[in-house]
């Protein structure tokens, strides 16, 4: 084939590839939600999943991801583990989200080996510290301190705060009987030996409790300057009401969940005084990003009122949409793409995440295809890492470049892979042919591609499979 005609053909490629690129654009992404609205956590888990709702409708009305909607997939499992295992196993096999957006603690933590397995990024709306090891949980995330690093904090700001230097402070903790309540507990034990500062009574609250006289009038009797309470607003405020009661000055805090401006509208005059630990800020405060919240908030529901809990459903979308834009920009619109799986370079910049190439049954038979399950293709025209594919040709054939060499998958062999660094940014070869996606390829397996302007799909082999 002349060149000439190589050209004229690259050029109808370019017009008809605007086609498909529309098609593209309107496609979805499915991401699950998982929410507490009618359980022990919904006084806080309904604020949070509006939070999440609206700003998954702000980013669709907003561009979506690279022009792509988000379709969020959500179920109410009223905080109960074994429901929360079936709506993730629907979502994954069913479904076939991308990510999902979950909330409790003791769910999250019970489902955190399938989600590592399945490669299923989830941004939980825990705080756990639990789950902030990459090495057991890669694929789980969440954006805030976790719980043991706010109890850290809270009991700093108590040695800070105590005065009398002949003897030390006195804590207590008061926390509910789930993993959620108990996710501090540990660390708070710790830091309290560690820092001078005495912990002398635990109070466990059963779940949905309605009086914390008892365990108040222990916490009395032992002697405590403060106490921390693990467990939600509607806890909290029961807590407070009860102290009040009792006429108790000890200095109490809580946690991100059970401090917010709900807190005094049910706790009233029981919460003058109250500290407590707030990664996310109140609605409405004069900080960047905050105005895209209230012109919502105008625009779609102006009666209602939102309060930081909402903000950190917002807060959430916003990364993990984030993390969606850069995997689907790098053709890499999967789990172990979305999850932004980086590993960290000698020089301390972050690196994209090894890609795979794999074997995919088609039309054509198996063939090669990359992370996001595209077909690969090679150009007859190349000469070992020599490109002849420059400028607008570049538009319709993108280079599958990398990094690092990718991983073989199955049937594919390892030591035919390689990559030219000096070659459109790090092409990948197999067998020595420099590999290409083609832009009118809107769906892993198609290979619409295949003859067209020297291009072909490639083999195990490393050779062009031809029509």
């Amino acid at each position: 084939m002349t060149k000439t005609i190589r050209g004229a053909l690259l050029s109808i490629l370019v017009s008809a590839a605007l086609v498909p690129a529309v098609a593209t654009a309107q496609a979805e992404i499915k991401v699950g939600g998982i929410f507490d609205l009618t359980g022990i956590t919904s006084d806080v888990g309904k604020p949070y999943a509006q939070g999440v709702q609206d700003a998954v409708a702000w980013v669709n009305a907003n561009g979506g991801i690279n022009g792509k909607k988000v379709k969020l997939i959500g179920v109410d499992y009223g905080y109960k583990i074994p429901e929360a295992v079936s709506a993730y196993k629907r979502m994954v096999n069913d479904e076939k989200v991308i990510m999902i957006n979950g909330w409790g603690t003791g769910d999250t933590f019970a489902m955190k080996d399938f989600v590592a397995a399945d490669k299923i990024p989830y941004f939980s709306a825990s705080f756990f510290g639990g789950l902030t090891d990459p090495a057991k949980t890669p694929y789980n995330f969440f954006i805030a301190p976790s719980y043991s690093d706010q109890i850290r904090a809270w009991l700093s700001w108590v040695k800070a705060d105590w005065k009398d230097k002949s003897r030390n402070p006195r804590v207590a903790f008061l926390y509910g009987d789930n993993p959620y309540g108990k996710a501090p507990v540990e660390a708070g034990r710790l830091f309290c030996k560690e820092n001078g500062i005495d912990l002398v009574d635990e109070e466990v609250l059963p779940p949905n409790f309605q009086d914390a006289t008892s365990q108040l009038l222990n916490m009395k009797q032992k002697g405590a300057d403060y106490a921390y309470i693990n467990v939600t607003t509607t806890g909290v405020s029961l807590v407070l009401k009860g102290a009040k009661a009792l006429g108790l000055t000890t200095q109490f805090g809580s946690n991100p969940y059970g401090f917010s401006e709900q807190l005094p509208l049910v706790a009233k005059e029981a919460a003058e005084g109250v500290t407590g630990v707030v990664p996310h800020v109140p609605f409405g405060t004069d900080v960047p990003g905050m105005k895209k919240l209230v012109d919502f908030h105008k625009a779609n529901h102006p009666d209602d009122t939102h309060d930081c809990l909402y903000v950190r459903g917002w807060c959430s979308v916003l990364g993990w949409t984030e993390a969606l834009r850069r995997a689907d920009k790098a053709g890499q619109l999967n789990g172990e793409g979305a999850a932004g799986f980086y590993a960290v370079s000698a020089a301390g910049r972050r690196v994209a995440p090894t890609p795979t190439v794999s074997l995919r049954m088609t039309t054509l038979g198996q063939i090669l295809v990359g992370p996001n399950g595209h077909t690969l293709y090679l150009d007859q025209t190349d000469s070992g890492s020599t490109s002849s594919c420059e400028g607008s040709c570049l538009q319709i054939w993108p280079a599958f470049s990398s990094s690092r060499v990718p991983h073989a998958g199955t049937g594919v062999t390892q030591s035919l892979l390689k990559v030219y660094p000096g070659t459109h940014q790090g092409q990948v070869a197999y067998a020595g042919h420099l590999l290409y996606y083609f832009r009118s390829d809107t769906a892993a397996g198609q290979t619409s591609g295949e003859g067209l302007a020297g291009f072909y799909a490639v083999s195990a082999a490393g050779t062009a499979v031809l029509p």
